[in-house]
């Protein structure tokens, strides 16, 4: 899968699932402006650190706890290793 389907398939769908449409906006915003990404181009190496930088998130560790976090990051990597 490409870095940019696995971002729309995977990560912002997870987002939105667990945040709603605004709250998942407001943290890929966050997380986009941090790591210099632009979510409407993400390439390998963006997709990797934009993950991370989600999973980082103090909002998504408050939902998804540490370990929920840590998971979900690892199967976003595995989506684009596939």
């Amino acid at each position: 899968m490409s870095c940019q389907a696995a971002f729309e398939n995977h990560v912002r769908a997870r987002l939105e699932t667990s945040f709603g449409k605004a709250v998942a906006m407001l943290i890929l915003a966050s997380a986009s402006n941090q790591c210099n990404v632009s979510l409407s181009a993400v390439d390998e190496g963006a997709y990797e650190r934009l993950c991370e930088t989600i999973a980082a998130d103090q909002r998504v560790i408050d939902m998804w706890g540490s370990a929920g976090a840590d998971e979900t990051l690892k199967a976003w990597k595995k989506a684009v290793s596939v």
